[in-house]
């Protein structure tokens, strides 16, 4: 879909972007009790703003998961830390188009795991290490996510 877009410096701009810590810090959500499996790769990743004052089913909402699907028990979330480098990631661009991909798109399959989000913005660490996980929170059901942007790992 960025075909006609510079790839390689719209990922350098958001590494900028996620350098700026606080609000901006690059973050996972997960189902409440996750470990992370150095094994296995991250996946999609959004920034603090966008999930920070809501409940894990209003984060289900806001990122694109299937309402009660995965945060029903509550939410861990993670700063990613170090920061993925250009080819560890790539650009999705807000929840409201599933994977990087509108809706009216010529093809487009709605999965019912993943319908359209919110609006926040989207990326794919589809060659980043969970290893690079940090636990920062973890909120249960009903419960809101609280935590202050001031107490984020400061960034370099």
């Amino acid at each position: 879909m960025l075909s006609n877009f510079d790839a390689r410096k719209l990922k350098a701009m958001a590494i900028e972007f996620w350098k700026r810590g606080g609000l901006d810090t690059l973050v996972k959500v997960c189902p409440l009790g996750t470990t992370p499996d150095p094994g296995r790769r991250t996946g999609y990743c959004t920034t603090f703003k966008f999930i920070v004052g809501r409940t894990p089913l209003e984060i289900e909402e806001i990122v694109g998961l299937a309402r009660g699907s995965k945060l029903t028990i509550g939410a861990d979330i993670f700063v990613v830390d170090p920061l993925p480098m250009p080819p560890q990631f790539e650009l999705r661009g807000y929840s409201q188009c599933p994977a990087g991909i509108p809706t009216n798109a010529p093809g487009y399959t709605p999965h019912p795991g993943y319908p359209p989000g919110l609006g926040a913005p989207q990326w794919e660490l589809s060659g980043y290490p969970q290893s690079g996980l940090k636990l920062i929170a973890s909120v249960p059901a009903g419960q809101r996510f609280t935590y202050q942007a001031a107490r984020l790992p400061p960034r370099p």
